[in-house]
């Protein structure tokens, strides 16, 4: 068990919107040219993963290189919504996990990813699974995924006259050598206009015309209690607070913060529509900030100095193109303690320039061809690491 008494927020500014360059949005990433329909590139979709892994790896490794190292200090490092996407909209939902076996045999994917592979999440988990980040928690911001029906039972080729149901994922891993259980997945229920590109009408792009989301727009989620909204609530096995206590974390995605139950005159989240509260309330979005209606802190009433939101957005509007960090603590009247953007200098953070270029097995690659708003912003961003806060 690790029992902490700080904790350190570190936030990665990167723009995870659509391409806006061109009179018709596009979303950046690898692909492969001979492969007209996008949503099964995937030999692309896994060259893609290759890349955005190696950017991942430089920020966690720029944010370890830029703190001092404190083992009762747990530091949360978060990514904002869409970073882990593709080109065509969605990777598709086997390469999140990979396969034990060896791909099958009709994915013609790069040698490297053909035997055993742990997909997407298995690279991300060994990326921290090592002793620099004993004392972290990461959340990887979310990866899109889309499963399609296959044509018929003697048929495994996909059925693409149907909707693909998209998974919309955040994967949150304590990192060291011996925390590989100690992880939690958790999906966005409520889908919005800006998940996907609304000008695309081309069927071969995952677009809002041909997805559904897996989940229900009015599906309220419960627990075994029956506890609504139950799965916004977590804790990782091993993660105390100062007293031995396991700190209660909150994850709400980008819209599950604004908007819950199925009832949109319900202007607040998923974790207030549980009547619970939380201890670090986290927010990963791409395009929406914190919202004091729907701020849940322990212990609930009056002060929280000890219990704080935090929002990592990669897509924040006109106003401020690219991406944004937020952390407040308080309940009726938050205290907003940082409100940074994109790079930008504030109050006891720093800041660290994520790599311009990753080497993959398959070439050089700039963060501009993963990650390009169109609007001035580009690349992979920054770190934004903030000064260690009180639990």
């Amino acid at each position: 068990m690790s029992n902490y008494s700080k904790v350190q927020f570190i936030s990665w500014e990167i723009h995870t919107g659509p391409n806006e360059s061109k009179a018709k949005a596009f979303y950046d990433g690898a692909y492969n040219p001979k492969v007209s329909d996008k949503r099964l590139d995937i030999y692309g979709q896994c060259c893609d993963i290759e890349a955005r892994v190696k950017f991942t790896a430089d920020a966690i490794d720029k944010a370890r290189r830029s703190i001092v190292p404190d083992p009762t200090t747990l530091k949360v490092f978060m990514a904002p919504e869409f970073l882990f996407r593709g080109a065509g909209g969605a990777y598709l939902h086997d390469l999140i996990n990979g396969w034990e076996r060896g791909a099958p045999a009709d994915f013609l994917v790069p040698d490297a990813y053909k035997a055993k592979w742990g997909g997407l999440f298995g690279e991300l988990r060994a990326l921290v699974a090592k002793a620099d980040y004993e004392d972290w928690l990461f959340v990887f911001g979310t990866a899109i995924s889309a499963s399609f029906p296959t044509r018929s039972k003697t048929d495994p080729n996909f059925d693409l006259t149907k909707k693909g149901e998209i998974y919309n994922s955040a994967l949150i891993q304590r990192g060291g050598p011996s925390h590989g259980a100690h992880t939690y997945v958790s999906r966005k229920h409520y889908m919005s206009d800006i998940d996907f590109v609304n000008e695309y009408s081309s069927s071969k792009l995952h677009n809002m015309g041909n997805v559904k989301p897996f989940d229900p727009a009015g599906l309220v989620p419960r627990d075994i209690l029956g506890v609504n909204e139950a799965g916004a609530v977590f804790r990782i096995d091993t993660i105390n607070g100062p007293a031995g206590k396991p700190i209660d974390f909150g994850i709400e995605i980008c819209k599950d913060h604004l908007y819950s139950d199925g009832n949109e005159a319900h202007d607040y989240g998923r974790i207030r529509t549980s009547n619970q509260f939380v201890k670090i309330q986290l927010v990963p979005s791409g395009g929406a900030a914190l919202e004091e209606a729907s701020i849940r802190l322990q212990p609930g009433t009056g002060s929280t100095p000890t219990s704080y939101a935090f929002n990592c957005d990669g897509m924040n509007g006109a106003s401020y193109p690219g991406s944004h960090t937020q952390i407040w603590n308080g309940t009726a009247a938050p205290n907003h303690l940082v409100e940074a953007t994109n790079g930008r200098a504030f109050a006891d953070t720093r800041v660290v320039d994520v790599a311009s270029r990753v080497d993959t097995s398959w070439g050089p690659v700039n963060g501009e061809q993963l990650w390009n708003s169109g609007q001035g912003v580009a690349g992979a961003g920054q770190v934004r690491i903030i000064k260690a806060l009180p639990l």
